[in-house]
């Protein structure tokens, strides 16, 4: 009796992901095509599934939650969660995550303005701007930039949605966002003569909590499970990012060549 008290005890001190390693819990966020959470509340997208592919292909089960990213930053950290379907050369969480080699994603991002406002064709003609950014990105690196910058202003909004607004209401010079979870905003309530120049590409990979446990291990299930299905013509990686210029004299930080 004693010896199966102790058991009980143990099974309900140990984290989920400590008792059973092959269930993993995965963060993510509204990201649409790639990350969002459809109309019956389950995890869906484009990562999404490939996700649930690739870690079916490994032996893994998965248990996924809908996060903010900001608190999916301290999940990693603290081991709440086990992955995060993410961008890669994050420098927030560096050293938070063991990264897979594989990059099933590249998503451009830039900024969006209207038609009054000019192309930005130089870093220094954002100088004297409002930039209205997303909460919680940190768009490897910028936003910390912008929060130090003399020279730009910014302000935050939680959506993209709400950005989109903003930026139609005059409230803001540029939008820095991503280029496909604003087109997909963009269907549903476009925005007159908004106009978008690419700064950047970003890859996206799975990114495993190191305070969560057999981190390295699981990045080599992922990544040879990835393998496994290319090479079986299941899956295939993204197409060639396009020949995107970062703007003259954009400053050097993070993953950013300008970037």
């Amino acid at each position: 009796m004693v010896r199966i008290l102790l058991y009980a005890l143990i099974l309900l001190l140990v984290p989920p992901a400590m008792a059973d390693n092959r269930t993993l819990r995965v963060g993510y966020l509204d990201f649409p095509p790639y990350l969002y959470r459809n109309d019956a509340g389950e995890a869906d997208g484009i990562f999404v599934n490939l996700t649930r592919q690739v870690a079916a292909e490994a032996g893994y089960q998965l248990e996924f939650q809908f996060l903010p990213a900001a608190r999916a930053y301290q999940y990693l950290e603290t081991g709440r969660i086990d992955l995060w379907q993410g961008f890669v050369d994050d420098p927030t969480l560096k050293d938070l995550v063991l990264e897979s080699m594989a990059r099933p994603i590249n998503v451009e991002y830039g900024v969006w303005y209207l038609h009054d406002t000019p192309e930005p064709l130089r870093f220094t003609d954002f100088h004297g701007t409002l930039m209205i950014t997303i909460t919680g990105y940190n768009y490897a690196g910028m936003a910390q930039y912008l929060a130090q910058s003399s020279d730009i202003q910014s302000v935050n909004t939680p959506s993209h949605r709400s950005a989109l607004d903003m930026l139609e209401r005059g409230h803001g010079d540029f939008l820095l966002d991503y280029r496909d979870p604003v087109e997909e905003e963009l269907l549903f309530k476009p925005v007159p003569s908004i106009r978008f120049t690419p700064l950047w590409v970003r890859e996206a990979g799975w990114l495993f909590s190191r305070a969560a446990g057999n981190a390295e291990q699981r990045v080599q299930d992922f990544d040879a499970a990835w393998q496994r299905l290319r090479e079986r013509g299941e899956i295939f990686p993204p197409e060639p990012p396009e020949n995107v210029v970062p703007l003259e004299g954009m400053p050097l930080m993070g993953l950013w060549s300008a970037d």
